[in-house]
């Protein structure tokens, strides 16, 4: 990988690539835009159903069919803390749903797959109506959302996204009871309609097949995104997708990881922020004052000046987070950094250092001031939670530059007393891409390398890589030098082969994430001639299309 943000290329030599594929790229999608209304004109001449409506769905599901810990020798390791208490039994699942199978079965042609029948479980299945339940992030955790595929993420939640899939106000659950569930989103631009499923199923990998076969049923335009190679194998070979590399995630064992000659600067800076007084507590839901809470939104605030895309416009992969209605529940939590100031210049619009210069009594007395802050979502197996991803971090304008460094030590640290087996930092979009095991669409892959290699304006994908792939040393191959520094990579799978509408589908998708704003916008940041971008999604929540989260079809 480069040095931090460099170019491969002169600068001059930089730009102008940059310019000229931009243009071009640029002509290419409006072309396509035109065409997609000619197809939106189309489909309202001939009453055809809006592609962003679910079709009515049923899948066959096992009698017996409930969460259970992963049939694997780590699941099993794990099972022993099973949330059964907390399970509402299926027949209820059922009932809040739908009326009766009949009604499921009359309202939908049972289309499985080939092999999907043996997906479903051996012995005699039923068939369940699928429904689709929104993300109420303002509930949070007493939300319907969480009752119903709570129990299915706190046994098969192990991905970085997956809990995030119940806190993003953007996300949708494709829900089988008995099953478990697909996340997915749901966004519209330039005449295009996404739906986008997010992850691996909550569910039971011998279940992954009969959902994934009835999500795309439900939504025959259906993409995935941020799948892992399982999955993905899936995809491709059950269901004929093209599965091309979208990035990486950096992966620390935390119970052996520890800082060596490669990391002696992580190391330097903790240090250092410790002896500048910056120091890190986890905070309790209790202790989420109204202050500490207008100084959270704070510190995003001066943070996100400093960065290439406004906080607004992400989602998806960036956790959301409400400072007025912050929820730390289900194994989320919180660790701010601080350092105490005289209390006349503990303002928010000041910072730590700031004060400092007032004199010597700052250290005296005074009152904490947050600096920085990480927010860490569970990773799910079996009813316990085995690790976390950093779902969020944030550090003000001004503080110690080993801030986050120490953060990030502190959270490692907790993790390892409590026994925990992993921190991941989550995803690097478009770093380190391998051409194995997975080849789709060639200009996908064309795509992601030239992103990640000349996109830095859009979005700091470098430089996001950089501070994350640091931990592990070194990259040779598509592995860290630290052997205890892991790199798992995540995929999209996508109907697209040759360059043709699915361009602007994918163009789409990263101005949905908030990686890339209104076509002409984009055009103009990537030459270096304007600093933001309008991005047509910010006005709407998710983009999301009405009557999406019900359980039938029907047009917007």
């Amino acid at each position: 990988m480069n040095a931090k943000g460099a170019s491969p290329l002169p600068a001059a030599l930089d730009l102008v690539l940059r310019i000229l594929v931009g243009v071009l790229i640029n002509i290419v999608l409006k072309i396509l835009c035109v065409y997609a209304g000619c197809q939106v004109l189309l489909r309202k001449l001939l009453g055809l159903q809006d592609p962003g409506a679910p079709r009515p769905v049923a899948v066959a599901v096992p009698w017996d069919a409930a969460p259970r810990a992963p049939q694997s020798e780590a699941g099993a390791r794990c099972a022993g803390g099973s949330d059964d208490g907390q399970l509402s039994s299926d027949e209820d699942v059922i009932a809040d749903i739908t009326a009766d199978d009949g009604g499921a079965e009359a309202g939908a042609k049972l289309l499985l797959p080939k092999g999907a029948a043996s997906a479903a479980g051996p012995g005699p299945t039923r068939l369940v109506q699928a429904a689709h339940i929104p993300v109420d992030a303002v509930a949070g955790a007493d939300s319907d959302a969480w009752r119903l595929v709570g129990p299915y993420l706190r046994q098969y939640g192990s991905g970085a996204l997956s809990s995030s899939t119940l806190w993003n106000p953007e996300f949708l659950h494709f829900f089988v009871p008995g099953l478990g569930s697909q996340p997915y989103v749901i966004g519209r631009a330039y005449n295009r309609t996404i739906v986008v499923g997010v992850g691996d199923p909550l569910a039971a990998r011998e279940h992954w097949l009969a959902l994934a076969s009835g999500f795309r049923r439900a939504f025959p335009i259906a993409t995935f995104a941020h799948v892992g190679a399982d999955f993905g194998r899936l995809l491709r070979d059950e269901l004929g997708y093209g599965v091309n590399d979208m990035g990486a995630e950096t992966n620390i064992r935390v119970q052996a990881y520890a800082y060596g000659k490669k990391t002696r600067t992580i190391k330097n800076a903790v240090r250092d922020a410790k002896a500048g007084g910056v120091a890190v507590r986890e905070l309790t839901a209790a202790e989420l004052t109204p202050e500490v809470c207008d100084q959270l939104a704070h510190v995003t605030g001066d943070w996100v000046k400093q960065k290439a895309v406004g906080d607004s416009m992400l989602r998806v992969f960036i956790r959301h987070l409400d400072y007025e209605n912050l929820h730390l529940a289900e194994g989320v939590r919180l660790f701010v950094a601080e350092r105490t100031v005289p209390d006349a210049d503990a303002q928010p619009g000041r910072t730590a250092d700031d004060a400092a210069a007032g004199g010597g009594a700052a250290k005296a007395a005074g009152r904490k001031v947050v600096e920085g802050f990480v927010l860490v979502d569970p990773l799910w197996r079996g009813g316990e939670v085995y690790g976390y991803v950093t779902s969020l971090n944030r550090m003000r304008q001004g503080s110690h530059h080993g801030t986050l460094k120490l953060l990030y030590d502190e959270v490692m640290s907790a993790a390892k007393r409590e026994g925990k087996e992993v921190l991941t930092f989550g995803f690097s979009p478009f770093f380190n891409l391998q051409l194995t095991p997975f080849m789709g669409a060639l200009w996908v892959e064309a795509a992601g390398r030239f992103l990640f290699e000349f996109g830095n304006t859009l979005y700091q994908f470098k430089n996001l890589a950089f501070s994350k792939a640091r931990y592990g040393g070194s990259v040779e191959g598509d592995a860290y030098k630290d052997p205890n520094v892991t790199m798992t990579h995540v995929y999209g799978a996508t109907n697209t082969r040759l360059l043709d509408i699915g361009m602007l589908d994918l163009y789409v998708l990263l101005m949905y994430v908030g990686f890339f704003g209104n076509l002409d916008d984009t055009l103009f940041k990537m030459a270096g001639l304007r600093k933001s971008m309008g991005n047509s999604f910010s006005e709407e929540p998710a983009g999301a299309i009405k009557g999406a989260a019900a359980g039938g079809g029907g047009d917007e």
